[in-house]
């Protein structure tokens, strides 16, 4: 990369190419199309008032021209409003915004055509004026509405037509006069439908920005799941790891002391290691004391439910498993759970001095018994396993609420 050059990793559109006719694949035209109604619905209801006040307007006027003619005018007048009206609820109504474009055009087509009957009907030398709506109408769709560009092509073409065939049934204005106007509506015309086109193709790129930003966001945010769970998980055995541990547990913690809606009702803390595992690798070698910890884990790790609960490898052959609202009698049944199916596993273990299978101490406590934060908890289960180590291993020890370490019968 030279010096001059500058690096933009995301995109813009403007390095987005399009056909002419403006064509995306099926699945993506359809999400363009849902795309490119709900930007446009937003602006779709101040211009629909804005066409309200025009009628209104226009109505005001008619009455002072003279009330022949606003007796002529009033009901197209009055119907337009009504369309107007329905337009501006399925505005408001996201449930039914499918039918807004449709009812969009069908407006257009009504400010069209009952302009086109009015210049037709009404004998005043000013009644030209009424065919003025077809190409107000071409403009309002193509640059108030926004419509997609197919739909106001087609649209476009029949208006048209229809203006052309009123001024051929008109006799209130010359032939010049016709040829002038016909011309004119054809201006605007070419000049909305063209800056329509432009409009659109820009509107494309933009949606097709931010699809491949999308898309570079979803994968940016599945690398930093994969990359947070490598943090965060033991390689060996699938549990958290001590660093993930602390995290999560002080976040349990912190929601605890903010009364957050979310926070836990207590926690609960079992601290577990193998028995004389130290024998077991130096009996059966390291590779079989890693199978050992993946079986062990295992266990705790089948048997956390809850969302917030989790299993995780504190160090060595040393597990944390936290239990959130559940109750303190709850989390002992876990614990001796845990310690018979471990035994159960009947793992060899000729070097234990308690049993000839591997088995596991553990020390349980709970946050109702005044431990102010993570590592408070921790220590009094390290210190109910410790207990439960002395006491002969392959048991479980709670600390009580008065600070005192028990063993479970």
């Amino acid at each position: 990369m030279t010096a001059n050059q500058t690096h933009n990793p995301l995109p813009t559109g403007n390095d987005i190419s399009l056909p002419w006719h403006l064509r995306l694949p099926a699945p993506l035209e359809q999400d363009f199309r849902y795309y490119s109604r709900n930007s446009a619905a937003g602006a779709a209801s101040a211009a629909l008032i804005l066409i309200a006040i025009l009628l209104v307007s226009a109505m005001v006027v008619e009455s002072l021209v003279g009330t022949d003619i606003l007796l002529k005018t009033w009901r197209p007048r009055l119907f337009s409003l009504m369309v107007t009206g329905g337009c501006l609820i399925l505005c408001h109504q996201p449930r039914w915004r499918d039918w807004l474009q449709p009812a969009l055009l069908a407006l257009s087509f009504t400010l069209s055509l009952s302009g086109i009957y009015l210049g037709v009907i009404i004998d005043h030398p000013l009644s030209w004026v009424f065919f003025l709506q077809t190409p107000l109408s071409v403009v309002m769709i193509s640059t108030l509405f926004r419509l997609p560009l197919y739909s106001t092509v087609i649209s476009t073409v029949l208006m048209t037509c229809a203006l052309i065939a009123g001024l051929f049934i008109s006799t209130q204005s010359t032939p010049f006069e016709h040829l002038s106007l016909a011309l004119l509506s054809l201006a605007f015309v070419s000049m909305s439908l063209f800056g329509q086109y432009v409009y659109e193709r820009l509107l494309r790129k933009h949606f097709l920005s931010e699809h491949v930003l999308y898309q570079h966001r979803d994968e940016l945010h599945t690398a930093n799941q994969v990359l947070e769970s490598q943090a965060t998980v033991d390689g060996m055995t699938g549990c958290i790891n001590r660093r993930g541990m602390e995290a999560r547990l002080n976040h349990l913690y912190h929601l605890l002391k903010q009364n957050s809606p979310d926070a836990p009702e207590r926690i609960n803390l079992l601290l577990f290691d193998i028995d004389f595992f130290k024998q077991y690798n130096d009996t059966y070698g390291h590779p079989a004391g890693d199978e050992c910890l993946k079986k062990v884990s295992a266990v705790p790790l089948s048997m956390v439910q809850a969302e917030k609960d989790f299993a995780a490898r504190y160090g060595g052959e040393e597990f944390v498993i936290v239990l959130t609202d559940s109750s303190f009698n709850d989390a002992l049944v876990f614990a001796e759970r845990m310690r018979n199916r471990v035994e159960q596993l009947g793992l060899p273990h000729s070097g234990s001095r308690v049993n000839q299978v591997v088995t596991i101490s553990i020390g349980v406590s709970c946050s109702d018994g005044g431990a102010d934060n993570g590592d408070a908890l921790l220590k009094q289960a390290d210190e109910a396993l410790y207990q439960a180590k002395g006491a002969g291993r392959n048991r479980v020890a709670m600390m009580n609420n008065q600070g005192q370490v028990e063993m479970l019968t």
